[in-house]
């Protein structure tokens, strides 16, 4: 699987912040209370868990690339948040006590996990009536205006066929979490509101795994050539988008909230 090794600053920097009502819901859904404990899986820089921080007990943010959680940790000083714990582990092999958890997030990486092993280890963390929840973003492809097919048509040289939604999605998710055991399982969704510029365009597709630097290597100047010539020369404009964010979500149990 590719790594998102050197990409942790340009993840973070780059990547759309989940809307402020894509948060309040999510914390009316999980419940969450000033005592509340939150595991965050496959954390990246902790955009989930430095969210969620300021109002609950603790969060645990765990991710395999050591460069995303320093990146997490930077950005936790900057904001004073000093209830993350942050483990350097995969989240198959995390012992967590069993019935210790609130809520357990997932942000855009179910993908990259092992869905038949995580899925149940994570009911077993749940408390009874905690809940899971699968929290993502379609990205800067996903559209039909006229500069997105232009930058689609320019990617596809480097990537083939290039997909416009995320590595699965709701559907697929919301049948994972069934098939798991889960109750109540529902989607919510959110609009956020975007204008790209051509740097911020750049930096969020080197944001992935599968247009970051390393894996550009040799090919990064042709890439980024192709990338403003398809998004035209004025470096003043700006690239409007509505992007469809939202969760998956079900509980241990029995749902609590509406």
């Amino acid at each position: 699987m590719t790594s998102f090794k050197s990409t942790a600053d340009l993840y973070s920097r780059y990547r759309v912040p989940y809307p402020k009502s894509l948060l309040t819901r999510l914390r009316a859904d999980a419940n969450l209370r000033r005592a509340s404990v939150v595991l965050d899986l496959a954390t990246g820089p902790g955009r989930i868990a430095l969210a969620l921080a300021p109002t609950v007990h603790e969060v645990i943010a765990v991710d395999a690339e050591p460069e995303m959680l320093e990146e997490g940790k930077r950005i936790a000083r900057q904001r004073g948040i000093t209830n993350v714990k942050w483990m350097h582990a995969r989240a198959e092999e995390l012992s967590i006590l069993p019935g210790s958890m609130d809520l357990v997030t997932i942000g855009e990486a179910l993908h990259r996990l092992d869905e038949e092993l995580i899925l149940p280890a994570i009911r077993q963390w749940l408390r009874i009536r905690g809940c899971v929840a699968i929290v993502g973003c379609f990205g800067v492809l996903h559209g039909e205006q006229p500069w997105q097919s232009a930058l689609r048509q320019a990617l596809s040289g480097w990537s083939g066929e290039l997909p416009k939604t995320r590595p699965r999605g709701k559907d697929h998710d919301t049948r994972r979490l069934i098939d798991a055991g889960f109750d109540g399982v529902a989607n919510r969704e959110f609009i956020a509101s975007c204008d790209w510029t051509r740097d911020s365009i750049l930096g969020h597709l080197h944001s992935t795994s599968r247009f970051s630097l390393p894996a550009l290597g040799d090919e990064l100047e042709d890439f980024e050539s192709a990338v403003l010539e398809a998004l035209g020369p004025d470096e003043t404009r700006l690239f409007p988008q509505q992007i469809s964010c939202g969760y998956s979500i079900g509980w241990n149990g029995g749902k609590v909230s509406g």
